[in-house]
């Protein structure tokens, strides 16, 4: 599982539309700028098949909200 900041992924070319949330949303990853999904494969994801997108707020030491994630997760 890979997780970003939304900025690291605008900052990748990722369109960000509406953030998915914590169920996730599923994605074809023919749909990602080449070099991203290029990346996502480097780093161990299969890009040939679906990936869940899915939006977490991390938690802080203290129990507080920490900063929103958007992971990518794969079976």
């Amino acid at each position: 599982m890979l997780a970003f900041d939304p900025r690291e992924l605008r900052d990748a070319d990722v369109e960000i539309g509406s953030l998915p949330d914590e169920r996730g949303r599923i994605i074809d990853t023919k749909t990602l700028p080449a070099r991203f999904a290029e990346y996502l494969a480097r780093c161990g994801l299969d890009v040939s098949k679906p990936i869940r997108v899915v939006g977490v707020i991390s938690r802080r030491p203290d129990g507080g909200p920490g900063r929103y994630e958007i992971q990518f997760q794969q079976d």
